[in-house]
């Protein structure tokens, strides 16, 4: 029971030892120190125990300082400087040319699309217009050859008024 009773103060009081030395163990902040030597020249470090003992006596600490927010961006009319104003102002204005040109030739293109397919409608119907006269020169009589040509042909002028229709649903007047 001896040795377990000298355990157990051991024990103790090295327990007791770490819960006071605790409070003075050295901090975790990111500090740096600057000092000067003999030669005039200038040295930083993180680490206390490093610095000479002669120059101890001149040491500066610094501590990491943290940086506020950067403060918002002025708002657009409150400008120091009074010629901004006016080079803001020219700078809206070509911004609004620009998106007027770029309007304008979107407009043309769309323009220039609308013209070329009702070019492609017109040749259509001109095809058509053939098909149809040649269904019409077709004797309709019980031959088999002309039969198939007249059931060739209404399904081609059925074919190209699709592609017709397939134009017209593309381009809303």
């Amino acid at each position: 029971m001896n040795q377990i009773s000298r355990f157990l103060t051991l024990a103790s009081l090295l327990a007791l030892f770490g819960l006071l030395a605790f409070p003075w163990a050295p901090s975790a902040e990111a500090a740096f120190y600057r000092y000067t030597d003999k030669n005039g020249v200038v040295h930083f470090t993180d680490r206390f125990e490093s610095i000479p003992s002669e120059y101890r006596n001149q040491i500066k600490e610094y501590k990491e300082i943290e940086q506020p927010e950067a403060p918002p961006p002025p708002e657009k009319g409150a400008s120091k400087d009074p010629g901004a104003a006016d080079k803001e102002r020219q700078l809206q204005e070509a911004e609004q040319k620009k998106k007027e040109a770029e309007a304008k030739a979107a407009q043309e293109a769309k323009q220039k699309a609308q013209a070329e397919k009702q070019k492609q409608i017109a040749a259509l119907q001109e095809q058509i217009a053939g098909k149809q006269k040649e269904a019409g020169s077709v004797r309709t009589n019980w031959m088999v050859y002309d039969r198939m040509k007249l059931t060739q042909l209404n399904q081609e002028i059925a074919s190209l008024e699709k592609q017709i229709e397939a134009l017209q649903k593309e381009s809303p007047e």
